[in-house]
């Protein structure tokens, strides 16, 4: 791993990107400068990996890079960056620099420009996100010994980790998340300066945040950064709600076997895993709010956890009926999701508690179920065959208000009892 073709990692790059970087380098040679892709991207081609996005770094000014390509936006001009697009794909370039002091534990106070390749690369904050690749030189340029530690799977940070936390208290975390999404381990002195910098990483935005703590999740193994979030105590910084002191093992064994999209799945084995059990939904909610998270992301997730809280609950047999399903299940769904989304969402909840407790495979059959469904059965008080204003037309003495409660019992009726759906059946049923 310590000797890497230039080469080979180029041809890593699909086509169409490869050539829009060569084509952005050449037009920033013919101006005098040089041009290196740079960071993450080339980590993950060193790994054979698809970058997500590709960053580019230069020696020419930010004001000098906007009068060379036809499109672009001054994103951070202030620390050098500018964002070019060719066609629909979107490249950042950002000037070499130097970092003056970080006074609020996240950004530079200022930027010196006209440095080297070399004093850029050392303001990085990982071995590994300082690599540089010149595309049309066909060059890797590694001062920090990165392919060793990649090929070590090796979080290490460039310097003293302390001092490099100390600058940016969002590292710790990027730090933590790559244990999954890369399948690597911190170094030790990193590890150990992780707690020594919790008081500068406590100054980080919640958003960003949230953002890390998505990818974390979206990882193919997510358990690892999660139990170095708590065992550093990270997210407690973040909100006041407090964690459950005990960690539920079945729920971190078994996430990565959740699926990451929708995010709200593995949202709701995360409730689990910070407050205890699947129920605890003012926890969860408070947690959700403190993070960030969208209104429909907190409504899904805590949507699915109540769900699961019901599904895993003890029974006193292994049988279920048909008019349970219909309560506990499809109608708690209809509700949140609606009739379109209730095939999907359904298979979805049984296949995170089944995934939890596979034993309840033979106690929520799936194919029972969708079998139910497809009978569509009233599930909605809208689907019953009696109007509020045939209870009125029946019942004229009745209080309008009394109106909503009365349809509650009778779709409690005919989840019970679906074949008896039918306007004079209901009417039978109707107060007198």
């Amino acid at each position: 791993m310590t000797e890497v073709d230039a080469g080979e990692l180029i041809s890593r790059i699909p086509q169409v990107f490869r050539e829009d970087i060569l084509h952005l380098t050449q037009t920033i040679r013919s101006a005098g400068g040089d041009c290196y892709l740079v960071g993450g991207s080339v980590r993950d081609l060193v790994l054979s990996k698809v970058p997500d996005e590709f960053d580019l770094t230069t020696s020419l000014l930010p004001e000098t890079i906007v009068t060379l390509f036809k499109r672009t936006v001054p994103t951070g001009i202030k620390h050098g960056t500018v964002t070019v697009l060719v066609q629909d794909r979107t490249y950042e370039i950002t000037t070499f620099r130097k970092d003056a002091d970080y006074l609020d534990g996240r950004r530079p106070e200022t930027v010196e420009f006209g440095v080297s390749l070399s004093e850029d690369l050392k303001r990085r904050d990982f071995t590994m996100n300082a690599l540089a690749l010149d595309l049309e030189e066909k060059r890797l340029v590694d001062e920090h010994n990165g392919l060793e530690d990649i090929r070590d799977q090796i979080i290490r940070t460039i310097g003293d980790p302390i001092g490099r936390f100390t600058e940016d208290g969002l590292r710790p975390i990027r730090a933590i998340r790559f244990v999954s999404s890369l399948g690597f381990t911190l170094e030790e002195e990193t590890a150990k300066a992780i707690v020594s910098c919790r008081n500068i990483t406590a100054k980080v935005s919640r958003e960003r945040v949230h953002d890390e703590l998505g990818k974390t999740l979206r990882s193919n193994d997510p358990s690892h950064s999660l139990r170095l979030f708590r065992k550093f105590q990270i997210l407690e910084l973040f909100t006041n709600v407090k964690l459950y002191p005990i960690e539920n093992q079945t729920v971190i064994e078994t996430i990565s076997k959740v699926p990451a999209f929708p995010p709200s799945l593995r949202l709701s084995f995360l409730h689990a895993w910070l407050f205890g059990s699947f129920s605890e939904g003012s926890s969860a909610k408070q947690f959700m709010k403190d993070l960030r998270y969208s209104n429909q992301n907190t409504k899904d997730s805590l949507f699915f956890s109540a769900m699961l809280s019901v599904l895993l609950s003890p029974r006193e047999n292994s049988s279920v009926s048909d008019a349970e399903i219909r309560k506990t299940i499809l109608h708690p769904i209809c509700v949140h999701a609606g009739r379109e989304h209730l095939k999907i969402v359904t298979e979805h909840i049984l296949n995170l508690a089944t995934t939890y407790e596979p034993a309840l495979k033979d106690v929520f059959d799936l194919q029972r179920i969708l079998a139910l469904i497809a009978k569509e059965e009233a599930l909605l008080v809208t689907e019953l065959a009696l109007r509020g204003e045939d209870i009125l037309r029946e019942c004229p003495k009745l209080p309008p208000k009394e109106i909503g409660s009365i349809l509650g019992k009778l779709l409690s009726h005919v989840l019970e009892n679906p074949n008896e759906n039918t306007k004079s059946s209901l009417i039978a049923l109707l107060p007198r």
